[in-house]
């Protein structure tokens, strides 16, 4: 028999084991950091700049590039196209997902579209997107939305497919309502499949505008890329990729923050960092 508050006690063990962990794997990511840094140095000085530019030069470049305010109209129109996308995909993800779980019908007239959609290479799209929309933002946005909504119906339909079974009888004995289901049980159950999907989402998003880019744009960190790539200048090419790679990671935590605030929310402080942490409670 289990003495009281012994269940307290475990949980707050696990939980300084789980924080302890996460500082062990963010002074792990600091230190690759590093090394991948003296080794990108090591092997600039081995090759020609055109190559490939040595981290030095790439960061001075790149705070010229931020503080002239030359980069904030590319990351704008990058960040605008990343956001429409993601909402629209998401959107489309989330609703169609949410159908396919809860009707059959729906789901079998779906999921061929959902195939059909996946099979079709989405960059090769882009040409005719922007013979049909022009050279504007539209384009840009229906790629990142194609290419972000399926991670969003597959993880929604699979986080409202899998309530505990338990829990689905206790609604049916209670005689709930399709909607009671859905929002009381189903959708509580979901929010962290949910959440991992939109978190794939997002960065597929990112990749999508910025590809789309490489089409007839003449403004965005894509749009810079090309332009780097056709005057040679690969040190301006750099200082895109270190803008992607810095507006992935603020994106991403960004998504972090917001599944921390809506688990707090669900859960309470405690039972949220152990689940963001991945401790079961």
């Amino acid at each position: 028999m289990n003495r009281p508050g012994g269940r307290g006690r475990d949980m707050r063990r696990l939980l300084r084991a789980a924080r302890s962990e996460a500082w062990i794997g963010r002074a792990l990511v600091l230190v690759s950091a590093v090394v991948l840094i003296v080794v990108w140095h090591l092997w600039a000085k081995t090759n020609s700049p055109l190559i490939l530019p040595e981290p030095g030069p790439v960061l001075s470049r790149l705070i010229d590039y931020v503080t002239s305010g030359r980069a904030t109209p590319h990351i704008w129109i990058t960040v605008q196209e990343i956001v429409l996308g993601f909402a629209l995909g998401g959107v489309a993800g989330i609703g169609l997902g949410t159908l396919a779980s809860e009707f059959g019908i729906a789901r079998r007239v779906i999921m061929p579209y959902v195939i059909i959609t996946q099979a079709l290479p989405k960059f090769a799209l882009a040409p005719i997107l922007v013979i049909w929309f022009g050279f504007g933002m539209t384009p840009k946005v229906i790629i990142a939305a194609l290419i972000a909504f399926f991670p969003l119906l597959e993880n929604t339909y699979l986080g409202l497919t899998t309530a505990p079974a338990e829990m689905m009888e206790l609604f049916r004995a209670l005689r709930a309502s399709r909607w009671t289901t859905l929002t009381k049980c189903k959708a509580l159950h979901a929010v962290p499949a949910v959440f991992s999907g939109l978190r794939v989402a997002l960065m597929l998003a990112l990749v999508g505008a910025v590809v789309a880019e490489y089409v007839g744009a003449n403004k965005g960190l894509g749009a810079l890329i090309i332009v780097s790539q056709g005057t040679l200048d690969t040190e301006l090419m750099f200082v895109a990729f270190v803008q992607l790679t810095v507006l992935g990671l603020v994106l991403d935590k960004i998504h972090g923050l917001v599944y921390r605030l809506v688990m707090r929310r669900l859960y309470g402080s405690v039972g949220a960092e152990m689940r963001a942490a991945g401790v079961s409670v």
